[in-house]
């Protein structure tokens, strides 16, 4: 049987040629996150998942704790950027077999995968948490049967990320619009996703060139969840609209701000070179 591997990735094969390497070899699927992966990891079998955990729509460190949660030895291999090194150490608390950085050198993951398939073609299924409900528990929160009062935000969520990577951005748009009129959840765990809602939407209005309408949702996101680690970049993207509108005043702004938010890192890097580029106009 030939080998599969499940990768959470949404970059182009152009841009990707170690994925069209292993495309070569293997059999694959995507996921576009966590919930996605752990719903194709209980329908099919899979002996290897691949996690890009630089790529933050993906959301890669908590991808991967979704999947441990649910299956403890599935061997992970994760890519990352350098920069990410918090990401990476994170990661490495929920159990990854190998972490290959960027520029990927690919005769490196095809040994990973070598090394990593035939231990995983001795087991007949992947482990999963055993369900400990029986027929006379009462359910609690987590597990009450879904009714037509709610909605799978969760889910429905992802399916927003996934009409991005398909390049179908009024599609998404219309989904994390519909995630924004609910008033009722039924996993306070589920909240977050409401408020990415309104992050992902000023995504697709800049890519459509829409760029007041994203403003809003940027700043209704800032506003709304303070504390969200979206909540940076936020204030890093309204500055490239705001240059991208031509309102060079108001992007500095923005831009200062992010300059001076702790920790150092890639937005602060885009921040700054964004800020030399500005002050280089008046000149």
């Amino acid at each position: 049987m030939e080998a599969s591997i499940l990768i959470l990735d949404n970059t182009t094969g152009i841009r990707s040629p170690w994925k069209r390497m292993i495309t070569s070899r293997y059999s694959i699927a995507e996921a576009m996150g966590g919930f996605e992966a752990v719903r194709k990891l209980k329908t099919d079998y899979f002996d290897v998942v691949i996690v890009n955990i630089s790529l933050k729509q993906i959301k890669g460190v908590e991808a991967i704790r979704k999947i441990r949660e649910s299956f403890t030895k599935i061997p992970i291999v994760v890519l990352y950027n350098p920069k990410d090194v918090l990401d990476l150490k994170q990661a490495k608390v929920y159990g990854v077999e190998y972490a290959l950085a960027f520029p990927l050198e690919i005769n490196n993951l095809l040994a990973a995968l070598t090394h990593l398939i035939p231990s995983t073609k001795e087991k007949v299924q992947h482990t999963t948490k055993p369900a400990v409900q029986t027929p006379q528990q009462k359910p609690n929160d987590e597990s009450v049967e879904e009714s037509d009062e709610y909605i799978d935000v969760e889910e429905k969520f992802y399916d927003g990320l996934s009409a991005i990577s398909a390049g179908k951005i009024k599609n998404a748009i219309i989904i994390f619009h519909s995630l924004l009129k609910i008033t009722r959840i039924k996993k306070e765990s589920w909240r977050r996703y409401l408020e990415d809602s309104l992050f992902q939407l000023g995504q697709c209005y800049a890519t459509l060139k829409e760029y007041k309408k994203s403003n809003t949702c940027y700043l209704q996101f800032i506003t709304k969840a303070p504390h969200n680690l979206s909540h940076k970049s936020a204030l890093l993207y309204l500055g490239k609209n705001y240059v991208a509108m031509k309102e060079f005043d108001k992007a500095k702004g923005y831009l200062a701000k992010v300059l001076n938010m702790r920790p150092y890192d890639s937005f602060s890097t885009q921040a700054r070179k964004l800020l030399k580029k500005l002050e280089s106009f008046k000149k």
